[in-house]
C-alpha cells in the first residue's frame, strides 16, 4: 500500500462472522509485486516507514467485495494491468 514494499501483507475476504476466510485472487497473468490501482485515485510511492499501518487502518473500512465478486475500495475495483482482483467470499476484506 502507498508504494511501500511489503513482503508479508495478505488481504483476504470473509463472511460477516469471519467463519469463512480466503485470500483475494489476482488475475492469472498478474506480475507479483505489481501495484494495485483504483480508478479516480492517484498513485505515488512513499518511502518505507511506520506510516504503513496507519494507511491500512484508514483504508480498510472502505474495502469490500461487490456483487460480482470483485474486491473494491470505496466501490472502486482493485485493478492490475491484467484486470480486476476477485474475492472467493462475498463480504468484508481485511
Amino acid at each position: 500500500m502507498r508504494g511501500i514494499i511489503s513482503e508479508g501483507m495478505l488481504l483476504c475476504s470473509s463472511n460477516a462472522d469471519q467463519s469463512q476466510v480466503a485470500p483475494l485472487v489476482p488475475p492469472e497473468d498478474c506480475v507479483p509485486g505489481e501495484p494495485i490501482r483504483f480508478e479516480g485515485h492517484s498513485y505515488s510511492p512513499t518511502e518505507p516507514g511506520n506510516k504503513a499501518s496507519k494507511a491500512f487502518e484508514k483504508c480498510a473500512p472502505h474495502f469490500a467485495v461487490n456483487d460480482n465478486g470483485i474486491a473494491c475500495y470505496a466501490g472502486v475495483p482493485f485493478m492490475t494491468s491484467q484486470g480486476a482482483i476477485t474475492a472467493p467470499i462475498q463480504g468484508k476484506i481485511s
